[in-house]
């Protein structure tokens, strides 16, 4: 749909890439569903599982743990962010959302429709910035609405000029920017439940990746015993 999405990110390093299939071994020998779906982002994946949550009734919250900022648009009355930074974590729900952003979740992409993206090279308008994208949705209720009102008197003549060259790039932001909750994922909410992890094969990975201190964390050492047995 756009050539330039991500374009300016570098590749994943060599050394990374080639942990990422032991890593996803790992955690299924530790009892998690590891969730995969080619040709969508992790992020989909993510909005794809809260919104299958959403729809199991009014008792299930699901609470996103990331450290990526375009999972806040997920945030509504049954979803909450935590986010991942630095230094910290930074829970976020409808009311801290507002508080910090001064929109509501919901609008969240509008804004970056708007302002634009650096970080995954969405355009957006050009010569608006944060600050002006968002009193515009304060304003507007949405990107429909401020191209409805492109008109209203307290829209200055410059930046009814930037919006009006912008519409274009605005709108395919917009699309860009949006998460995907529709993936289609193999998932059932029993899924989501952590199974006691798999002692004897997670031993006989953690040996081989010399994770020595794991192998006493979760205390593995019998495992090793009996196996050694087993070979016997």
């Amino acid at each position: 749909e756009y050539s330039g999405y991500k374009a300016t990110r570098k590749g994943m390093p060599p050394e990374l890439s080639q942990q990422v299939e032991p890593l996803k071994k790992l955690l299924t020998l530790l009892g998690y569903k590891v969730v995969s779906c080619e040709g969508y982002e992790a992020d989909d994946i993510l909005g794809t599982l809260s919104a299958h949550a959403n729809d199991l009734g009014e008792d299930v919250l699901s609470l996103i743990m990331t450290g990526d900022k375009d999972s806040l648009q997920l945030i509504n009355d049954k979803t909450a962010v935590l986010l991942a930074t630095n230094a910290d974590y930074i829970y976020f729900d409808r009311e801290a959302f507002r508080e910090k952003y001064g929109v509501d979740p919901e609008q969240f992409v509008d804004v970056k429709a708007i302002m634009g993206d650096s970080s995954d090279n969405i355009p957006g308008v050009a010569g608006i910035g944060p600050k002006t994208a968002t009193d515009l949705l304060v304003k507007f209720g949405s990107l429909d609405g401020v191209y409805a009102n492109l008109e209203d008197t307290s829209i200055r003549p410059k930046l009814r000029e930037k919006l009006e060259a912008g519409r274009d790039s605005a709108y395919l932001s917009y699309d860009l920017a949006t998460i995907c909750c529709e993936a289609p994922i193999d998932f059932e909410p029993k899924d989501a439940l952590v199974m006691p992890y798999n002692r004897p094969e997670l031993y006989q990975l953690f040996t081989r990746l010399e994770f020595v201190r794991l192998i006493d964390k979760y205390g593995l050492r019998g495992a090793g015993e009996a196996l050694a047995k087993a070979e016997k």
